[in-house]
């Protein structure tokens, strides 16, 4: 079986782990991680030009204007022609479109196609961007949600349920695993994601001020980059909160380690019009990892974490407040948080039980006429 997975510039082994399988992988110059579990084959994309920062909005503008999208994959034609199974992450990238075009020729057997979204109707804000998504769309074979709620939007947008499978991504447990911690008064606040609004790190930033003036041993760890790191920069220092307060950039193989070393995560994430927490690895990390976790309940989060955190009303950052001084104050209640995540994570989120499902569905799909 020659299964082609083809994730252009977003390809990353936070997903790409779950797809230790023998397929063959398709990105960019220029992807997120290129450190995967299987084969890469990087192409020339338009999304390459838009790594420096003042590029980015221009080409992705006039892109979404003409093509529909910048993710086109030069040449990707001529290696994935002849494939069983053709898998691409959401139909709004062009890639996707260079895929079903070769479906409707018949030089492809089968078109998979990821689905994260989880607001109906998104991705079509020009006609060539909605033009292409609908198209692809037309002919995909399967679909593959990692939630539930990800589902509801497909069949909103009009996808039976019968091209849809429900696969919850999953992690390594035997590298995301809780440890033994030294006992000490030091209590640590983890930050993981994009230093974006829609992230909450400003508003985390505001509850840890409060934090900070009832709890003397309480550091903040913010790992990420992005728009408003300067920003927050600025408000550490002006706080003075220098010896409280750091900012890290760490590979995804580090990432173990820094769960390990957190005693909470606080990822805080908000709804815009087009965006809202359509997964959220973090929080599986952070369940894996046995740590309790604080949010905002808003998108897929409430049913990704389950009962393993407590979550605040969207914006609310007094009772996003009061549950992370909870948090500290209540021993018990971290420690049965981290227990029922955990397990949570062995149950519903081990990326060995990912991968088989996932291989199955491909086999399923390649004996189909």
């Amino acid at each position: 079986m020659k299964i082609s997975f083809v994730r252009g510039a977003y390809l990353n082994n936070f997903e790409g782990q779950n797809y230790a399988l023998p397929i063959t992988g398709y990105s960019s110059l220029f992807p997120l991680d290129a450190n995967v579990p299987f084969p890469l084959v990087k192409l020339p994309s338009i999304a390459d030009l838009q790594k420096p920062p003042f590029l980015n909005k221009p080409i992705k503008y006039i892109a979404n204007r003409t093509l529909g999208d910048s993710q086109i994959l030069f040449g990707l034609e001529n290696y994935i022609r002849g494939s069983d199974i053709v898998h691409v992450a959401d139909p709004h990238y062009y890639y996707s479109y260079q895929a079903a075009r070769l479906k409707a020729e018949g030089a492809i057997k089968k078109l998979v196609s990821t689905w994260w979204e989880t607001i109906p109707f998104n991705n079509e804000s020009t006609p060539a961007k909605k033009r292409i998504k609908r198209y692809v769309m037309s002919q995909v074979n399967m679909f593959v949600c990692y939630t539930e709620r990800a589902k509801n939007c497909l069949i909103a947008e009009g996808i039976t349920e019968e091209r849809i499978k429900v696969i919850p991504l999953g992690v390594d447990l035997e590298d995301f695993k809780p440890a033994k911690k030294n006992e000490t008064n030091r209590f640590t606040i983890l930050f993981v994601g994009r230093l974006i609004e829609e992230k909450g790190i400003l508003d985390l930033y505001e509850a840890f001020k409060m934090v900070s003036q009832n709890e003397q041993q309480v550091m903040l760890r913010i790992v990420g980059a992005g728009p408003l790191e300067n920003r927050v920069q600025k408000l550490i220092q002006k706080d003075g909160f220098q010896n409280r307060v750091i900012i890290e950039h760490k590979s995804y193989k580090e990432m173990p380690s820094v769960f390990q070393q957190a005693d909470i995560l606080c990822v805080p994430s908000k709804n815009t019009k087009t965006w809202e927490e359509q997964y959220g690895m973090v929080f599986v990390e952070a369940m894996a990892s046995g740590i309790p976790i604080i949010s905002y309940a808003t998108g897929s989060i409430p049913r990704v974490v389950g009962n393993a955190g407590l979550l605040a009303k969207e914006s609310n950052i007094d009772e996003l407040f009061t549950l992370i001084i909870q948090i500290i104050r209540v021993k018990d209640l971290r420690a049965k948080l981290g227990t029922i995540g955990r397990e949570r994570a062995e149950k519903v989120f081990d990326t060995r039980k990912t991968r088989n499902e996932i291989y199955k569905l491909y086999k399923t799909l390649d004996t189909r006429h």
